[in-house]
């Protein structure tokens, strides 16, 4: 399967699909990852929010730190160190993220009950090359990737990685490799795909949703429609910010909603959230009774992740001249990254899809009154999580619910 000729030149390219960080369960019963993967996506949204101020950004950190941790497997020395000091595994071992990869991915699949939750992940690699069998084995039993030859050179090639995207977000992310493969260079291509679809535990009520004012960024305002629901609430009420846990059909997976009080900005709340303090701040929710005024929104968004990879630390995994990923295949570097994602919240429920492309070319908290009010019609974060693997599946800052 790997035979032919050497790979002689310095490109490669990985791509991965989307969908969210890996959680915090713990690998072999040992080593617990889930600060590590929460300060990974904070740490990108908050470099994302600084290189885009005022855009609507939504973000899968479990799908890049996916496809990034597989990519990492093949990673040598000072390579190897950076993209773990970026992913924040530095000090545990390949096995035991490897391991906590697996334990994790096993327990989101095996969500049930009005919730559609599935992950993929696949390796491409370009006809007659040889890879280190190694490379493409760990891969395998951990992330059970599918391993397949693929002719960059034939124009099809890019169709088969689409595809492949399109079914595994049930069509809501496409054309993720165009512009990713270059014919000549292109060595291998790695990808992982999230799909979810889920209905909220206690639905909205059409019946209840209103145009109501929401006020933009710039002072601006205009109408939105937005969803209401009065009942009880796992609810913080924190020094500068609202915050709501909206759940799904079974409990463990959950929206969190952030709103910054209106002397505060959305950029300095995501300035305060670490994989430290999104620990502390998950286990202070109290159920409270309250009102829940939400807007209704869908963000498409794709964003080229090499720029702020680089300005979190990963640098040498892009430089053509010192990279090394030779646990892979000799002279290899990463050329590029994007990601695209999809996220659709309305009474239902959610319905979210992410796709990541790389390419590797040769606070305090106060007792809540009751009951509260949270009317969300500024700015606002929010996350989806899985609670039993704390696995943060989307993050993202919406400025205009309209915004797209």
């Amino acid at each position: 399967m790997h035979g032919g000729l050497e790979v002689n030149r310095k490109a490669v390219v990985l791509g991965y699909l989307c969908a969210v960080l890996a959680g915090n369960c713990r690998a072999d019963g040992a080593v617990p990852v889930a600060v590590s993967d929460a300060a990974f996506s904070f740490n990108l949204l908050r470099q994302l929010a600084q290189d885009q101020p005022g855009t609507n950004i939504s973000i899968s950190p479990y799908s890049a730190a996916t496809v990034l941790e597989m990519v990492g497997n093949g990673a040598v020395g000072r390579t190897q160190a950076e993209m773990q000091q970026v992913l924040g595994t530095s000090g545990l071992s390949s096995a035991n993220v490897n391991a906590a990869h697996k334990s994790i991915a096993s327990a989101l699949k095996s969500t049930k009950d009005q919730v559609v939750l599935e992950t993929a992940d696949a390796i491409w690699y370009r006809s007659g090359i040889k890879v280190r069998p190694e490379f493409l084995a760990v891969n395998q039993e951990f992330y059970e990737a599918t391993v397949d030859a693929l002719d960059f050179s034939d124009p099809r090639a890019v169709a088969v990685i689409n595809d492949w995207a399109s079914d595994k977000t049930h069509g809501k992310i496409t054309h993720i490799a165009d512009g990713m493969i270059d014919p000549g260079s292109a060595r291998l291509f790695l990808a992982d795909a999230v799909y979810f679809k889920g209905k909220w535990s206690h639905p909205f009520e059409t019946k209840d949703t209103k145009e109501r004012p929401f006020y933009l960024r710039s002072g601006d305002q205009h109408g939105v429609p937005m969803m209401a629901r009065t009942r009880s609430f796992s609810y913080l009420d924190g020094s500068d910010y609202q915050a709501v846990r909206l759940p799904y059909a079974g409990e463990n997976l959950a929206m969190y909603v952030f709103l910054p009080v209106r002397d505060s900005s959305l950029a300095d709340l995501a300035g305060k959230l670490t994989g430290d303090t999104w620990e502390r701040i998950r286990r202070q929710f109290r159920s409270t009774d309250g009102t829940v005024v939400v807007p209704k929104f869908k963000v498409e968004y794709s964003i080229e992740l090499k720029k702020p990879l680089e300005s979190l630390g990963m640098k040498l995994a892009f430089d053509a001249g010192r990279a090394d990923f030779s646990g892979i295949a000799p002279h290899l570097y990463i050329s590029g990254a994007i990601q695209k994602t999809f996220v659709d919240v309305n009474e239902e429920g959610t319905e979210a899809a992410a796709v990541t492309g790389i390419a590797v070319t040769a606070t305090a908290m106060r007792l809540p009154s009751q009951p509260f009010q949270m009317v969300v019609d500024r700015p606002f974060l929010f996350l989806i999580e899985d609670r039993p693997t704390q696995t943060i599946l989307f993050v993202g800052l919406v400025f205009d619910p309209k915004g797209g």
